[in-house]
């Protein structure tokens, strides 16, 4: 576990929605990312605090939806899913351009 993180390759398992509102199917897509391993409280998009144990940090513009799923195996070989709790997304100052998101689980 590491406080600064670690490279890690992921699979967004991308959630694919009907018109009732349920996840159908799920589209992998493997990325690079950065993952934390850290507890912590965060404020959710409704403002309630909740509890996120990782952090995924993920390069460029990216599509996050609350359904979807992320898989990777830590350092110690245990694969771990996790759901989004909340996500940020960080642009370069004085620009719109994304220089990464942030995913909270």
């Amino acid at each position: 576990m590491s406080l600064f993180g670690y490279p890690a390759d992921i699979i967004h398992k991308k959630a694919t929605v009907d018109a009732w509102g349920r996840v159908s199917w799920f589209v992998d897509e493997s990325k690079k990312a950065k993952v934390i391993e850290e507890q912590k409280i965060i404020k959710n998009a409704q403002g309630e605090e909740v509890q996120s144990n990782i952090e995924i940090h993920l390069e460029g513009a990216q599509k996050i939806g609350a359904a979807d799923q992320f898989l990777y195996k830590n350092q110690m070989g245990k694969e771990i899913t996790i759901r989004p709790l909340h996500y940020e997304i960080k642009k370069v100052l004085g620009t719109d351009d994304v220089k990464k998101v942030i995913v909270y689980g």
